[in-house]
């Protein structure tokens, strides 16, 4: 696997290089780049599997330069690397479906997590595909028919959900979006993930929050409505549930 390291800091760009053992994590070639257009140029000549991009760069961004990443290299996987803990830029990160969100200074140890956290995704990307690739033998020797259809569905929900995270999202408007009984969406968005929408719907705005727990100082009452919990009771009560602690307690234990 290749990675792709962009930031426009000389010094803090090589320090990321050597510091890291790359190989560790699978990574064989290490590309760097001091801004968005020769990000563009390596990404144009090399298979790029990962890339760790500063967000505040001089003239194009990081987010625009992932943005177009992900519209061209789907399969890409990025993470965003910024001096400023903004709510701003961690909202922008999540509708980019970047993987993590990372502050300056780097903490090598949380760099760590993310990193392993990558691997463990791709290995069981690679394990969903491989059994895509058995159930799809099997269909068309059986005569049937493969459910690309479904899994579009499902796609399609988990998008609309993951820019969404804010507003109040219903089973029935889901399914309008894709033209099935919200029924038939229920059942078949709990078979294809393991889980059923309202849990998945949680689990993302958890998944959020525990960000801007971690990564900003902001008011436990703001993240609650950042992701659509106008009550700060009850986002308490699902993020103890997601978590095994409440918000503060959690915030408590990175601040440390």
């Amino acid at each position: 696997m290749n990675i792709l390291l962009v930031d426009d800091e000389v010094v803090a760009l090589r320090a990321l290089e050597r510091r890291v053992n790359w190989g560790k994590y699978g990574f064989t070639q290490v590309f760097t780049a001091l801004n968005a257009e020769e990000a563009r140029k390596i990404l144009s000549r090399k298979m790029i599997d990962f890339v760790m991009c500063d967000i505040e760069m001089p003239g194009e961004s990081g987010i625009d330069l992932v943005r177009d990443i992900k519209e061209n290299f789907p399969e890409t996987e990025c993470m965003m690397v910024t001096c400023h803990a903004d709510f701003g830029y961690m909202q922008q990160s999540v509708r980019n479906h970047v993987l993590d969100y990372i502050l300056k200074p780097i903490d090598y140890e949380e760099l760590d997590g993310i990193l392993q956290k990558f691997i463990d995704t791709k290995n069981e990307t690679q394990l969903q595909n491989r059994l895509r690739s058995i159930t799809k033998k099997t269909e068309e020797s059986l005569g049937t028919e493969p459910a690309g259809e479904t899994d579009n569905a499902v796609g399609t929900v988990k998008k609309y959900i993951a820019d969404h995270l804010q507003e109040k999202i219903r089973a029935e408007d889901l399914a309008e979006l894709v033209h099935m009984n919200d029924q038939y969406l229920m059942r078949l968005f709990k078979k294809e993930t393991g889980m059923s929408i309202t849990e998945y719907l949680t689990d993302q705005r958890m998944e959020v929050a525990a960000g801007l727990l971690r990564k900003t100082d902001r008011s436990i009452n703001f993240i609650a409505s950042c992701t659509g919990c106008e009550d700060s009771s009850y986002f308490t009560k699902l993020f103890k549930k997601y978590a095994g602690c409440t918000p503060k307690e959690y915030r408590a234990v990175y601040q440390k």
